[in-house]
This record gives C-alpha cells, structure tokens and sequence, in this order.
C-alpha cells in the first residue's frame, strides 16, 4: 500500500514537472522582448520609444530606459504602434534595428523598411496622435518672514503651464513679489506671459506672445509687449526638453514718472530642461530678450536658472537665480536685479 501511494505521488511529480516544462515557453511568450547587442534578452512590456530612448518595463526592475542603438530586435505579443514623421501609423509585432533605419512587419505579413529619421515614435501617448490633449504645469511659492531688529515680509510665486496636442500648444506663465519691510511696501512686480504654438512639423512652429509685467521700483507701471515668432523645438521628451523661438516684438511702455514709450524690438525666448540624475535632479533655464530696433542700448534680459528636485508625489524642491537687466532704466534705477530663491512647489 505504501510502495503504491508513493509510486503514485512519483508519478504525479514527474507529470507537473512535465506540464510545467510545456507550458513555460509559452508564458515566457507572452512577454514582450528587446534582444540585445551584447546577445542578452531583456522580457517585460514594450511601454513607448522616442528620441532614441525606449521605455520598457520588466517585473525585476520596474521601468527602464534603453538606448536604442543597444538594440537588435523588439518582438511583441501584442500589436506595436508606429507614428512615423509624416503622421501615418501603421502597427507591427517585430521591429529589427539595421542601425540605418527599422526592418518591420505589418498586421498582413508585408515586410517594411523605415529609415532611421522617418519612426516619430513608437506607442506614442495619446496627444501625439491627436486624440487628446497633455496638460503640464508647476507653481512654486517662496516666503521669506523675519521677525527682530528687522521685520520683513516677502511673498514669491510662479506658475508655468502648458497645454498640448499635435499641432498646437499654450503657454501660460509668470510669477508675482511683494515686499513689506515694517509693513511697508518696498518692492511689488509681477508679469503675465502667454503664447500660442502652431507646429507645422514635429520640430517647426509659428505662433505669437503676449507679454504684460509692472515693476514699482524700477518706475515700470506697465510694459506690453505683443507679437508673432517663429521657432524650432529641439527636444521634447521627459527626459530633455528645448525649444527656441524669435520674432518681431512691439513693445509699449507706461512709466509713473518718466515719458512714456513704444517701439518695435527683436524678441527672442529659450526654454531649456534636462534630467541629469532620472527622476531625482533636473536642471532648468529659460530666458528672454529684448532688443529696441532703434537703440540697441534699450535691451531687456530676463533668465531663470536652476534645479529641481522631485521629492514625492509631485512636490518639488527647486533653487533658482533671477537675473533682470534693463539696459533702458530710468537714471536714479539700477540695470540689473539678482536674486536667489528656495523654492516649494507642486508640479503636474
């Protein structure tokens, strides 16, 4: 009886063991794979790829970033989506990396050949294929609130956010400072900048900006600038984004004391983000300027520098220095303001 039971139990092993063998390739299939240069397989799911780097998540890793050049083949349980440059899509289950272009095979069996500068991008989100639109923003605060021999207040904000789809995208941002020393006010500015996009490829763009600040100190009641630019968006991506844009600026100018004014400049802006440490360091700067057509003398010079430090959840921690020229100030004004802000914010 017990020599029986344990055949049994025997027999019972060897079949899982069996059965486990059969059914093993076929769970391991179900993964998606990337096939390597160095001849290692990485298995998870295929997540999107663009600007080079494919996104790919594995159950022992989490989500990683893979330079595309490291590698051979994609295969896929499920259909690959393709965006290529001139907005048509198609999906396919192999890619092959010929290191000039892609090798793929589409839902019919047809083998296709893609060079290298045609794939836009693969799984794109949503916006990029206009089905939806991306909204992306931050808002810092700073406070500064001293209390002794000295009694100080000073408040700091600033926003910056975007909306997007394919073809268009708005800009809305600026920030705001108050200034009370003994409940005094000492300092108050603030400026509102919005701008339109039209992108007539993936990188080129049109559009027009307008600009609205007041500055008490620097006898500034209000400056308004308006009009068209034309720009080039170098990178757009999580990890790296950089677009410039130049254009025809006319700028009015109301003062409390001085004449006021109005010209025709040449306006440009930068806007500039990197990830030097993904997910945990990223460094940014942005500026604009402002050159009067008839006195270059009359220049303009704002720019934003520093890092951010994604904490948790969105909340973020970032060092900035503000640098402000007015090459046109009044006499008893200075040209340039400086300052350096630790600042809080939530960014989405």
């Amino acid at each position: 009886m017990m020599n029986s039971h344990k055949t049994f139990n025997n027999h019972l092993i060897s079949a899982t063991l069996a059965l486990t063998a059969i059914l093993l390739p076929g769970f391991s299939a179900i993964a998606d794979e990337l096939m390597m240069k160095d001849g290692s397989r990485l298995l998870g799911e295929l997540i999107k790829s663009e600007d080079g780097i494919v996104n790919f998540k594995t159950s022992y890793a989490g989500e990683i970033k893979v330079k595309w050049p490291e590698i051979i083949k994609i295969t896929s349980e499920k259909p690959i989506l393709i965006l290529l440059e001139n907005k048509k899509t198609f999906n396919t289950r192999l890619i092959i990396n010929t290191g000039d272009g892609a090798v793929m095979t589409d839902e019919s069996g047809d083998t296709v050949t893609i060079p290298k500068n045609e794939t836009a991008y693969v799984n794109p989100e949503p916006w990029r294929m206009d089905k939806a639109w991306k909204w992306t923003g931050i808002v810092n605060i700073d406070l500064l609130y001293e209390r002794g021999n000295t009694k100080k207040d000073d408040y700091y904000a600033d926003w910056n956010t975007t909306v997007r789809n394919r073809e268009n995208r708005f800009k809305l941002w600026g920030d705001y400072n108050r200034e009370l020393n003994s409940n005094k006010l000492t300092d108050e500015d603030w400026r509102i900048n919005t701008r339109y996009d039209y992108f007539l490829t993936k990188k080129f763009f049109y559009g027009a900006l307008v600009t609205v600040e007041h500055d008490r100190p620097a006898d500034t009641k209000r400056r308004t600038v308006a009009g068209p630019h034309i720009g080039y968006q170098f990178y757009e991506s999580e990890a790296m984004n950089l677009d410039v844009s130049a254009g025809p600026q006319y700028v009015y100018e109301e003062f409390y004391l001085a004449k006021n004014d109005d010209y025709l400049a040449l306006g440009w802006q930068v806007d500039f983000d990197r990830f030097l440490i993904p997910d945990y360091v990223q460094f940014y700067h942005r500026h604009r300027g402002l050159v009067d057509s008839g006195d270059t003398g009359n220049f303009i010079w704002d720019a934003w520098t520093g890092f951010r430090f994604p904490l948790y959840a969105g909340i973020v921690l970032s060092t900035e220095l503000q640098l402000e020229y007015d090459g046109g100030a009044q006499q008893d004004v200075k040209k340039t303001d400086t300052t350096y802000h630790l600042k809080l914010g939530y960014k989405w």
